[in-house]
C-alpha cells in the first residue's frame, strides 16, 4: 500500500550542488513535503541554494563529539518531531542518534542511506563495521543503497533482506547528442586528488606517444593539488604541446566541447561521480580493477560500457593504445555507454527509487 503526504526529513554534512536536482525531484512529488538538514559547522561548504529554484526546504542541526570518534545529535527528538520519514546518511560515525531515533515505540520510518561499505580504501567489507551497518539495516525500516552490487552483498548478509533498497548513485547532466565526431583526446575530468594517481596517466600518455597519431592529446579538465605535479611532468618528458590543461569548468555546455571529441575520460584510481558525468556525454570511463568508488564504477561493463585495466602503468598503455588504434570500436563502446546513463541512470531515476520507498506503507 502507498501512502501519501509524507513529511520527509534527509540528513546531510553538507548539500552540495550534484545533490539539488535530486532533491528536487523528491521535494516535487506531490504526496512528499521535504526537508534536507545540514551540519551547521559546515554551512560554508553548502553549495549556494536558491530558494526560489528549490522543491525543499533546509534546516541546520548540530553534532556533538559522543565517545571517541562517535557523533551525536543535539535535539535530536525535536530535529526529527513532526516528520513520517527520517533518512540518515549511512555513516557510522552517526550511528548514536540512528539507533536513538529507532528506540521509541512509535517513531516515523527510518532509514540509512548511502554506500554501504567502506570505500576509503576501495570499497570492501569489514566484518565488525559491516555487522553493525546488517544490523541497523534489520532493526530499521531498510538501507538505500548506492549499487546493486553492495546490495547483494547486503541480501547475503542480513536477515531481512526484504529491507534492502537500490537507488543508483547518478548526477543531473545537461543532455547533448551523441556525437559522431572524430574523437581526438584523451580526458581527465574532476579534481586532481594524489589518490587519484593522475601522474600514471601523464606517464602512460608520454611512453605511447610516439605510437599513436600527432593529433591525439591528452587533455585535463579540473583544478587541485596534483596540478603543478602535472604541469611539470609534462615539461620534463617534453610533451607539453599535446597535453593541455583547461582548468576548472563546472557548466556542462563547456565541458561539451571537449568531451564530444574524447576517446576516453582516465581516473586511474578513483571511479566515482565523473563515470556517470562522462558516460551522460557520450563518452567511456577507464579505471582500474580495484579503483576507490561508491559503486558508480560497477556501472562499467569492461569492453561494453567502459574500460578496466589491472592497475598497473604498462596495462594503461595497453589499454589507451587499445581504444586509439580501433576508433570502431571505441565508438560502439561510447555510445553504448552513453545510452546507458540515459536509459538507466538518469538522476530522476535515482529519485523515483527513492521515492518508491518513501511512500511505500
Amino acid at each position: 500500500m502507498i501512502m501519501s503526504n509524507r513529511k520527509v526529513l534527509i540528513l546531510q554534512t553538507v548539500i552540495t550542488h550534484y545533490r539539488v536536482p535530486l532533491f528536487n525531484f523528491i521535494g516535487s512529488h506531490p504526496g512528499i513535503s521535504l526537508t534536507v538538514a545540514y551540519d551547521k559547522k559546515m554551512e560554508r561548504a553548502n553549495c549556494r541554494l536558491d530558494p526560489a529554484k528549490m522543491a525543499f526546504d533546509v534546516i541546520a542541526y548540530e553534532k556533538a563529539k559522543f565517545l571517541g570518534p562517535l557523533q551525536k545529535i543535539r535535539d535530536l527528538r525535536a530535529l526529527t518531531a513532526g516528520y513520517d520519514v527520517v533518512i540518515f546518511q549511512g555513516d557510522l560515525h552517526l550511528v548514536v542518534p540512528i539507533i536513538s531515533s529507532l528506540v521509541p515505540s512509535k517513531r516515523q520510518k527510518v532509514y540509512c542511506w548511502g554506500i554501504g561499505l567502506s570505500s576509503s580504501n576501495g570499497l570492501r567489507e569489514r566484518p565488525l563495521a559491516d555487522k553493525i551497518r546488517y544490523w541497523l539495516n534489520d532493526w530499521s525500516d531498510g538501507t538505500i543503497l548506492y549499487s546493486a552490487h553492495v546490495a547483494e552483498i547486503y541480501r547475503r548478509r542480513v536477515s531481512r533482506p526484504n529491507k534492502v533498497y537500490v537507488a543508483h548513485n547518478s548526477i543531473e547532466v545537461q543532455h547533448f547528442p551523441f556525437s559522431d565526431e572524430k574523437r581526438t583526446r584523451i580526458v581527465s575530468l574532476g579534481t586532481f586528488k594524489k589518490n587519484k594517481r593522475l601522474p600514471d596517466l601523464v606517464t602512460a600518455f608520454a611512453n605511447i606517444i610516439n605510437r599513436i597519431p600527432e593529433e591525439i592529446t591528452l587533455d585535463f579538465i579540473g583544478d587541485g593539488e596534483d596540478g603543478p605535479l602535472l604541469q611539470q611532468m609534462a615539461q620534463e618528458r617534453g610533451i607539453t604541446e599535446r597535453v593541455i590543461f583547461h582548468g576548472r569548468i563546472e557548466e556542462d555546455a563547456k565541458i561539451w566541447p571537449i568531451l564530444k571529441n574524447a576517446l576516453v575520460s582516465v581516473s586511474p584510481t578513483q571511479a566515482g561521480l565523473s563515470v556517470l558525468h562522462a558516460m551522460a556525454m557520450g563518452c567511456p570511463f577507464l579505471t582500474s580493477v580495484n579503483a576507490v568508488t561508491g559503486g558508480e564504477k560497477f556501472n562499467i561493463t569492461d569492453n561494453r560500457t567502459g574500460y578496466y585495466y589491472n592497475g598497473e602503468i604498462n596495462d594503461l598503455e595497453n589499454k589507451l593504445l587499445q581504444i586509439i588504434r580501433d576508433p570502431l570500436a571505441n565508438q560502439r563502446v561510447a555510445y553504448n555507454a552513453y545510452v546507458y546513463y540515459h536509459g538507466k541512470r538518469r538522476v530522476e531515476q535515482m529519485a523515483q527509487s527513492l521515492i518508491e520507498v518513501i511512500l511505500q506503507d
